[in-house]
């Protein structure tokens, strides 16, 4: 190591003496590494090798932290994929060209040097894929090389990606139906495509009007609820989407639906019911076990009646989930007391979590009701 390496102690992160010696980004060979302990040195590091740790974990004796350190328009991308931020602060120290391309085409960039990375390519090879056309950078990586694709990607903005969605960002690049979508869309941001892969079907016109560059992950999971339960409560009619442009021609439309269903629900009340929960049974065979044990002041729902009789009784669309319930992808309780409300538990990640929580007609709970429910999920899924 040169005289322009900086040195960084992480014998208190990781309890085992070990140092880590980064090149600076001004000098000859930026950001290449090598670790020490107390024997000597243990690891190295050279092109699109990371030593294991993020960026911002790098701190000198002095507090002063490597990402810091670096260019602003380079931390900028590396601040949109934290799991590969080493790799493309060292793939930006590249060339020109390489910090040209991730300032103008930043999801070009990003799937550029993954691809690099899993070839375990050398500089000189990547800064020659650079060189080519854009459009054979897009074949490389699996995509279409199509120049109306290089355009679009161009303008897809950015949010913080998790090291899965580069392949969900490829896949839905490659639906003829998501680009017949997005190739007029005004705004493109990588949000669009997180609902295009979690809706699926069905697509219409006014879909990606739903979500922008501001929208959550939170609100994400609420719209994709909304549309499945319009979806079911239409009776699987796409029509009934067809004219929806906004949250709140959505939710306006979701609302006539909850009305609709329940009112049919309710007519001939009790009689009408038990028909259709026969059906449903019918259907989708016996009602599934709750995964989580009841508690003084929450039941699970037993049966597809009874599942209904929620619906009609809140007056919200928890009726019409039979399909996601018998998936096992949802399952329903009844909150009775402290306040009267309704739990919709989703399966996510080989556990289950809130999903929504309604009092009557939609109704948001109370802050001390949601406590006593995130206590209940928490010690649930413990025991």
């Amino acid at each position: 190591m040169t005289s322009t390496t900086t040195v960084y102690d992480l014998s208190q992160i990781l309890n085992y003496p070990i140092r880590v010696e980064v090149n600076r980004w001004d000098s000859e060979h930026p950001l290449r590494w090598a670790s020490y302990n107390d024997e000597g040195q243990i690891a190295s590091g050279q092109f699109l090798e990371p030593p294991g740790l993020p960026l911002f974990t790098l701190e000198d004796d002095e507090g002063r932290r490597l990402c810091d350190a670096l260019p602003k328009a380079v931390s900028a991308i590396t601040a949109l994929m934290p799991a590969m931020d080493f790799v493309l602060a060292q793939a930006c120290a590249a060339s020109a060209a390489a910090r040209e391309l991730a300032g103008d085409a930043p999801l070009l960039f990003i799937l550029a040097v993954d691809h690099a990375r899993e070839q375990s390519w050398s500089l000189e090879r990547f800064n020659a894929f650079l060189a080519g056309k854009r459009s054979d950078i897009l074949k490389a990586v699996g995509l279409r090389g199509s120049r109306s694709l290089v355009r679009l990607v161009r303008r897809l903005a950015l949010s913080p990606l998790l090291p899965w969605e580069l392949e969900d960002i490829r896949a839905a690049l490659q639906n003829p139906e998501y680009l017949a979508l997005m190739r007029h869309h005004p705004h493109l941001h990588v949000n669009h495509l997180r609902l295009l892969n979690r809706v699926r079907q069905p697509l219409w016109p006014g879909l990606l009007n739903l979500v922008d560059e501001h929208t959550s992950a939170v609100e994400l999971s609420w719209l994709c609820r909304v549309i499945r339960d319009s979806l079911a409560m239409a009776g699987g009619n796409e029509q009934a989407l067809a004219a929806i442009h906004s949250r709140e021609t959505l939710q306006a439309q979701h609302d006539r639906l909850v009305e609709r269903f329940n009112r049919a629900n309710s007519r001939n009340s009790e009689e009408k019911r038990q028909d259709l929960a026969k059906e449903l049974s019918e259907e989708h065979g016996d009602y599934p076990k709750p995964p989580l044990a009841p508690i003084d002041g929450i039941e699970p729902l037993g049966s597809w009646l009874e599942l209904l009789e929620e619906g009609a009784t809140m007056r919200h669309c928890v009726g019409s989930y039979d399909v996601p319930v018998a998936l096992g992808e949802v399952f329903i309780y009844r909150m009775v007391h402290p306040a009267r409300l309704t739990i919709s538990l989703e399966y996510q990640n080989k556990t289950w979590v809130i999903g929504e929580v309604r009092g009557v007609c939609n109704s948001s709970p109370s802050e001390g009701a949601l406590d006593w429910i995130r206590r209940w999920v928490n010690t649930g899924r413990r025991s």
